[in-house]
């Protein structure tokens, strides 16, 4: 087989799997907006967190990646972790009372901030044309909102959900250098499991067997999702994968339309449009950058 043969399977290989990866984001988001009707959104990700760290110690035990326990950059790693819980909080909060589609489309703007605070973090530089595409973005999340209805509390939680992981990964981007994708994901979820544990004192509702076994499924398929995506930048190149990582957005509205009946307005077609285009460009910008300052 050819260089050219196996680099062009390899891409079609990274792009089905990111858009599984996008699906299978879009069904655990359902399933915690589902869940969150009757359980807590606390409990939710306590126990997510938990069966979460099961299905790693599993996924590791056949891939072969090790979990580190000893990290180079331990206050560094334990920031990302609590910014990490703090933008699931208010993600998973205002799904509760936002369409599925208009919330992820909300979230998805997160390139967008990545885009402002990799200058003070990562010391990036950020063009005009990168500067124009911020600008549509952002008037693409203020149609999302509707303009004529105003900003809702839930909207600006998925909005600053979208600022905190915008942070994460610029922080994962430092990590990433000396930690592998495990050992990241691993005290992810421990830190979920053990911050989260406090509050379970006093807000503890025991789920029935159903919801327990959603709650299985929502921790297995987001494993899958969060590996998914992470091996497809792994084998192919970002910027071939990165559009479709928004494939989560058509995902995300056929299951609102399913499940809750969701038809999104013009609004928010046209903002979701508008982000997920200047989000594709910002990714396009910063994989040319990228290139060329790895051939200077």
């Amino acid at each position: 087989m050819t260089t050219k043969a196996i680099r062009s399977n390899r891409a079609g290989l990274g792009i089905s799997i990111t858009i599984l990866g996008g699906l299978c984001f879009a069904i655990q988001d359902a399933g915690i907006k589902w869940l969150s009707a009757e359980i807590a959104v606390l409990q939710l990700l306590f126990l997510r967190s938990l069966f979460g760290l099961v299905f790693l110690s599993a996924s590791t035990g056949l891939s072969g990646e090790k979990i580190s326990l000893r990290v180079n950059r331990p206050w560094l790693l334990l920031a990302r972790s609590g910014i990490n819980i703090l933008s699931w909080v208010l993600f998973f909060s205002g799904l509760k009372y936002l369409p599925l589609a208009t919330a992820v489309a909300l979230f998805f703007s997160f390139p967008l901030f990545l885009a402002i605070i990799s200058v003070p973090l990562l010391g990036e530089r950020v063009g005009i044309r990168r500067v124009l595409a911020i600008v549509v973005g952002f008037f693409g999340v203020l149609l999302i909102t509707n303009p004529v209805a105003g900003l809702s509390i839930p909207a600006l939680m998925m909005l600053a959900a979208a600022l905190g992981w915008a942070i994460v990964a610029s922080l994962t981007r430092i990590l990433g250098e000396k930690e592998n994708t495990s050992t990241l994901l691993f005290y992810t979820l421990l830190g979920f499991a053990v911050l989260l544990a406090i509050p379970q004192c006093w807000l503890w509702k025991s789920p029935d067997l159903d919801a327990y076994l959603m709650i299985i499924g929502v921790a297995f398929v987001g494993v899958i999702a969060q590996f998914a995506v992470t091996k497809a930048y792994a084998i192919a190149s970002p910027s071939l994968i990165a559009p479709f990582e928004y494939t989560a957005l058509v995902w995300s509205a056929v299951i609102g339309y399913l499940v809750w009946g969701d038809l999104a307005d013009s609004y928010a077609i046209a903002g979701a449009f508008l982000i997920i285009g200047s989000g594709v460009y910002i990714i396009h910008r910063e994989t040319i950058n990228r290139a060329r300052a790895e051939n200077n």
